[in-house]
């Protein structure tokens, strides 16, 4: 937790190009949440996706993070939000609450993911999901990070859960369902922005590297940027939502 306080301040930047609105319809349009909703954001963060959510859905708006330097600056963006210190294995909330549970890119810093899982199948609502905004582990071997980046990926590949593994977390939890929508959507990055990004390890894969590891792909980047200078680098969102329905 002492990490994601010491990005918190910019943390927003390793976001910057992921399209908040999209991913909140698609929540929306998998779940039916509408403004008589409630909705929790596990492992919220800065409120990035809070926020999104919010506005897409007019639902009511919770918002659960370990990480009090996050939730400082999420509280800074809302005072609408319910903003609340907590980890998913313990979530502060009496049972059936909400409706729909989301999490994006939260689940694989999650120790005890068959709790977690519990918790949200607890907290929910009969009829009420789980969605999860994550990588699959076909999508991580794809990803062009790994292009310059090559000794983080075993780790990303360990530390993901696998669409095996959430079906299994939510079948244990009494879930009556689990799918898995694979999307992939064409971004452009500068590879200054994926420089900055590496440096200041504004993606936590950028954690478990090493120096060495990390100053050969800097450079990498800064060849890549004298050879071509002006072309961004094609580094394309590939992101699997997991939904389970209770």
């Amino acid at each position: 937790m002492k990490e994601f306080t010491r990005i918190a301040g910019d943390y927003d930047k390793g976001r910057s190009g992921e399209n908040i609105q999209f991913w909140s319809e698609e929540a929306q349009r998998l779940t039916k949440v509408d403004e008589q909703s409630r909705i929790l954001d596990l492992g919220c963060g800065t409120g990035i996706y809070t926020l999104g959510l919010g506005e897409q859905t007019s639902a009511l708006m919770c918002g659960l993070d370990p990480s009090v330097g996050m939730l400082a600056r999420a509280r800074e963006k809302s005072s609408t939000v319910h903003w609340f210190n907590a980890v998913g294995e313990n979530v502060p909330i009496r049972d059936g609450v909400f409706d729909c549970v989301f999490s994006s890119q939260v689940w694989h810093h999650i120790l005890d993911r068959q709790g977690t899982a519990d918790e949200c199948g607890r907290i929910l609502k009969e009829g009420g999901a789980v969605v999860i905004r994550t990588i699959s582990h076909e999508q991580l071997r794809r990803k062009v990070v790994f292009q310059f980046f090559p000794e983080i990926q075993a780790n990303q590949l360990r530390v993901y859960p696998s669409n095996e593994e959430f079906e299994n977390f939510f079948r244990n939890a009494g879930f009556a369902s689990t799918e898995h929508i694979a999307y992939k959507m064409e971004r452009h990055q500068s590879a200054q922005e994926f420089i900055e990004v590496a440096q200041k390890k504004l993606w936590s894969m950028f954690r478990p590297i090493s120096e060495e590891g990390l100053l050969r792909g800097v450079e990498m980047l800064r060849q890549y940027e004298r050879e071509q200078p002006g072309q961004p680098v094609r580094n394309d969102e590939m992101i699997t939502l997991v939904v389970s329905r209770k």
